[in-house]
């Protein structure tokens, strides 16, 4: 390949020159970059990948993953982005006979291949110099992968890859002993937006290790401000507009989150209920919805869900924290009524027009200067469009420690005959954020003071977790065949 000048910020130039220069050659070594949106990690692993294939000629590494079909569709084509728009590597193209590299298939006879050449071509990536990259998924059967033997390994969004498969990755690091005298042979990459939840928290223990051994080991943390220089003007002020506080926190920010120790929710684990990619049809339009509300003067909130055999699926979760107009008459709407028109604007595509309310039986109170009840507020809206709407509210007063052990048995998955519980993970994600950081008093109910401190913002709060709660209660009950006992409950 002819020279080529390549422009990076600091973070990605400081990453690149450790991993090339700084690093021991004769060993494997880790080196890891975290970033939130905008950050440039995604171009940085673009261009690492590009070096390596200049560096290690007839390499073979794998692309680690928790599933091939997903890092093919999602995380491949902001590779060949890069490869395209940085270094003007294209596919080959047989026609032609240009081009440098080669997608899901064997390589063409003029094509190197690697010392180790893979049994099946079919998720490999290779280069005209025998460099060979391989999608491995780790989901399915990570035992398999035990036998590989790789020159290095790359992983993007390594907040999805648990630790467990971490071992056996790193292990298969071990090919063509003495071949290479270059600090990028034996090394271990990874790449990654900041996580939420405990099972990505592996991710930040290279930071101590590189302290104590920085020859083996790097770790860059990088924010979207440290790109700036590569990003159009007012973007983080636009992130700033369209993410939760929280989600600006970290995505953007960089703030690390912990999960609290007393938690109302023990079995919640943010990698497993926010895994949706193995389940076909995620989102049907032609099926019925169900949502979940939870009425308050300041801050009305819902998590939507489908529901399909026995699994519960959290497609959304939605709050207004102050009154909507109306967009016909400009006047000033309820917030049961402002929280409907919100969530009827994400709906406009949906095609089955039946929805299922449950939810806070506070809402059955007739709203403040009407006559009608909270439910039936929010009910107008959709009516008003053209959908069928069914109110089913709770109206069961389920024991306090019934309805704790309830959320941990289908949160755990303890009994394979109930639900169980997957959640979108960015359109869902403040309720999830809600149920992280839910703390639990001595008598097992949920600790809502949060709700009351002005401080926290209130999409933090304990709102959003109640819904999931009420919303698993109904199912519970009965679901759309719910009917209303007439007994008056205290819920929380």
């Amino acid at each position: 390949m002819e020279e080529l000048e390549i422009t990076v910020n600091d973070k990605q130039a400081a990453f690149l020159d450790a991993v090339m220069n700084r690093m021991d050659v004769h060993d494997v070594k880790v080196a890891g970059m975290v970033g939130g949106i905008g950050s440039g990690k995604s171009i940085a692993m673009s261009d690492l990948a590009a070096i390596m294939k200049e560096e290690l000629p007839r390499a073979k590494g794998q692309l680690a993953c928790p599933v091939v079909s997903q890092a093919k569709r999602s995380l491949t084509p902001g590779l060949r982005a890069g490869w395209r728009d940085r270094w003007g590597m294209v596919p080959y193209n047989p026609a032609t006979g240009e081009g440098e590299y080669v997608l899901w298939k064997e390589p063409p006879a003029g094509f190197d291949r690697p010392y180790q050449e893979p049994d099946d071509w079919s998720n490999c990536i290779s280069f005209a110099n025998g460099f060979v990259i391989e999608v491995c998924g780790y989901k399915l059967d990570a035992d398999a992968h035990r036998g590989r033997n790789d020159d290095f390994v790359l992983m993007d969004e390594a907040l999805r890859f648990k630790r467990e498969w971490l071992k056996i990755c790193l292990g298969r690091i071990r090919a063509n002993v003495g071949r290479y005298d270059s600090n990028l042979h034996w090394l271990f990459a990874f790449f990654s937006s900041p996580p939420y939840g405990a099972e990505g928290d592996w991710m930040f223990e290279y930071e101590e290790l590189q302290r104590k051994e920085p020859r083996k080991y790097h770790f860059t943390q990088v924010i979207t401000r440290d790109n700036l220089v590569f990003l159009p003007p007012g973007y983080i002020a636009g992130l700033k507009e369209k993410l939760t506080p929280l989600e600006f926190e970290v995505e953007v920010l960089g703030k690390r989150l912990s999960r609290i120790p007393n938690s109302y929710y023990p079995g919640f684990n943010w990698e497993k209920h926010s895994d949706i990619e193995e389940i076909n049809g995620w989102y049907d339009p032609t099926q019925p919805l169900e949502t979940s509300v939870d009425f308050n003067a300041h801050f009305t909130s819902n998590t939507v869900f489908q529901s399909k055999a026995r699994l519960l699926k959290g497609l959304m979760a939605l709050f207004v924290k102050e009154p909507l107009a109306n967009p016909q008459t400009g006047e000033k709407l309820t917030m049961a009524e402002s929280l409907a028109v919100k969530m009827l604007e994400r709906l406009s595509g949906h095609q089955n027009k039946t929805l299922y309310v449950t939810g806070d039986r506070n809402g059955q109170n007739k709203s403040a200067g009407s006559t009608k009840s909270m439910y039936e507020l929010f009910a107008s809206v959709f009516e008003a469009a053209g959908w069928k709407v069914i109110l089913v509210p709770l109206n069961y007063n389920m024991d306090l420690h019934e309805r704790f052990l309830l959320m941990h048995r289908i949160l755990t998955e303890s009994d394979k005959k109930d639900y169980y519980l997957r959640m979108h993970p960015q359109d869902f994600k403040p309720a999830m954020v809600s149920m992280m950081f839910a703390p639990i008093k001595a008598d097992y109910t949920k600790n809502k003071g949060s709700e009351k401190v002005a401080s926290i913002e209130q999409e933090n709060a304990t709102h959003l977790s109640d819904t999931v709660d009420y919303y698993v209660i109904w199912k519970y009950m009965g679901g759309t065949s719910y009917s209303e006992s007439g007994f008056d409950i205290d819920f929380f």
